[in-house]
Parts: structure tokens; C-alpha cells; sequence
């Protein structure tokens, strides 16, 4: 089983630290290349723009995990900044709860719809079902991590109270 979570561990590693560096790094590549083309050369190239935006969506795809993995996503903790330990842990637990039940509402009928799809992208004609994958694999990972999140949140909760019952 420790090797399992080890080869897990490498993967998720791999896909959200690697493959973000990678297609934000094309996506700076074909900005340039673009800019060179247009200015340059007085050649605009048609597939710059597909590219770019096909890195991004692919940067945060994959990248998205990892920003909930380090609680660095966008949060309003005004509120939750003010709450004692208990308000804190309610409110960590209701929010994931709320977030693994409608990301796993969704999670069937998406593959369904990118499986069904037939449609391919406007100038490099790429499959929908290709550029949209990583969508699927983001859905996984916030159900995922969500769901540990919870874990995790009733594991400090039951420490910071030494034990005592909630």
C-alpha cells in the first residue's frame, strides 16, 4: 500500500508541478513567436492563439490541485479569520463537504459529455475530447483533495481538543 501512495504521490507530483511548468512555458514560447511573426516578419500565424489558450487551460487544469494542496487558492477569510477553532473547523468541514458533493454531482455527466463529443478545435483541428481531458482529471482532484481536506480537518480538530468529543 506504501508504494501505491508513493507512485501516487509521484504522479499528482508530476502532473501538477511538471505539466503546469511545461504549458506555461509554451504558452510564453508561442507569445513570443507570435510577436516576432507579426512585427517581424509582417506574418501573423493563425495558430498562436488556440495554443495559448489551450496552455492555459491545461496550466490550470492541472496546476489547481496543487494550489488546494498548499491552501494558495482564493479564499474570503474575513469571516473564517474571526471564528474560534470550532467555528473554523465547521465551516472547513461544511465548505469541503458542500464542494465533494457537487463536484461528484457533476463528475458523470461531464465525461459524458467530453466522451460524446465529436467536435475538433478551429485551426490545429484537435478533438474536444483531447483538449478537455485534463478538465476530467481536475474534477478527480478536487473530489479528492477535498475529501482529505475533511479528514485532515476533523484529524486537527479531535488534536487541538486533546481528545475530547465534538
Amino acid at each position: 500500500m506504501e508504494a501505491f501512495k508513493k507512485a501516487g504521490k509521484k504522479i499528482m507530483d508530476f502532473l501538477g508541478y511538471f505539466v503546469p511548468s511545461v504549458t506555461f512555458t509554451v504558452i510564453f514560447v508561442v507569445f513570443m513567436v507570435s510577436i516576432i511573426c507579426r512585427y517581424f516578419l509582417k506574418q501573423p500565424v493563425t495558430w498562436s492563439y488556440e495554443i495559448s489558450v489551450l496552455g492555459y487551460m491545461w496550466t490550470m487544469f492541472f496546476g489547481v490541485g496543487q494550489a488546494i494542496k498548499a491552501d494558495e487558492h482564493v479564499v474570503f477569510g474575513l469571516v473564517y479569520d474571526t471564528l474560534k477553532p470550532r467555528g473554523q473547523f465547521i465551516c472547513m468541514v461544511v465548505y469541503n463537504v458542500a464542494l465533494v458533493i457537487l463536484l461528484a454531482i457533476t463528475f458523470i455527466p461531464c465525461c459524458r459529455t467530453l466522451l460524446g463529443k465529436q467536435m475538433v478545435t478551429g485551426v490545429l483541428k484537435l478533438p474536444y475530447t483531447v483538449i478537455f481531458a485534463p478538465f476530467i482529471y481536475m474534477l478527480a482532484e478536487m473530489i479528492i483533495r477535498s475529501a482529505l481536506k475533511i479528514a485532515e480537518a476533523f484529524k486537527t480538530y479531535k488534536e487541538s481538543q486533546g481528545g475530547a468529543k465534538l
